[in-house]
């Protein structure tokens, strides 16, 4: 594993950590790689990055693999480049991982060299039975190469996961059609519904979901065609009611801030 850390137990918490300008690459397809800390159980709280994370397996801007745990006031600038997954802020997270307040800013940037699932997402790459609350991604995503690829705003891929009050704006996604939405790639059901609720997105796809197979679960996405934000803030900090953070529009695009 690849990171400033490369592994954090469940007992460990690390906070308050400012990393500028690394670069971090692994060429081993079975690696998660992150800027923080490259496999995580723990809890990661108002960690920043910025410079370039890539591995030919997965890759996260902070964190590339984070099982249950927290992640809390997390932020990645860097520019994100893997083979199997890639996302902004983690690259896979599982197990009832929360993160929360979380925002990538950079580039993300999926070149495949697998021929099953693949997957790449702003915020998160591959998101199985967590939840993402208050998240945000403004840097352009991308997918392409072999297999089969997902390509999402905020996660390539929710599976039985909880998106609340998240959103893509200002980059643009891009990927195959029909599997790349401007919330999420894939929205899946295995046993239990994944729920989608308040998101938005600002950029090109004309869906927010490219592949919906999530049974009867809550799916709420809306594209925002002209800019204007103010609607997609008051219904995101509704769904916000006491998580201790609400959206703010003091410029072109909502920003967070703590209650």
């Amino acid at each position: 594993m690849w990171g400033l850390f490369g592994h954090i137990g469940s007992g460990g918490t690390v906070k308050d950590v400012t990393l500028e300008e690394v670069k971090i690459e692994s060429n081993n397809d079975m690696s998660a790689v992150g800027g923080v800390a490259g496999r995580s159980y723990g809890t990661l709280e108002n960690c920043s990055v910025s410079g370039s994370v890539s591995g030919s397996g997965i890759a996260g801007g902070v964190v590339g693999y984070q099982s249950d745990g927290f992640l809390t006031g997390c932020s990645s600038s860097a520019t994100v480049n893997a083979g199997g997954v890639a996302g902004g802020v983690a690259g896979l997270t599982d197990s009832g991982a929360t993160l929360t307040a979380c925002y990538a800013t950079g580039d993300v940037t999926l070149e495949s060299i697998n021929s099953g699932g693949n997957f790449v997402g702003g915020v998160v790459g591959s998101n199985t039975s967590c939840t993402l609350k208050a998240c945000y991604a403004w840097g352009s995503v991308t997918g392409s190469g072999s297999g089969t690829i997902y390509v999402g705003g905020v996660t390539g891929t929710n599976d039985e996961g909880t998106l609340t009050a998240c959103y893509h704006a200002n980059g643009t996604v891009s990927g195959p059609a029909g599997t790349t939405g401007g919330v999420a790639g894939r929205n899946y059901k295995f046993f239990n519904d994944p729920v989608i609720t308040a998101c938005y997105w600002g950029s090109n796809p004309d869906t927010g979901i490219g592949y919906n197979e999530g049974g009867s679960t809550t799916i709420e996405t809306t594209k925002v065609t002209d800019g204007d934000w103010l609607d997609a803030v008051a219904q995101m900090n509704t769904a916000l009611n006491e998580s201790g953070w609400q959206y703010e529009l003091t410029g072109a695009l909502p920003t967070l801030k703590k209650q």
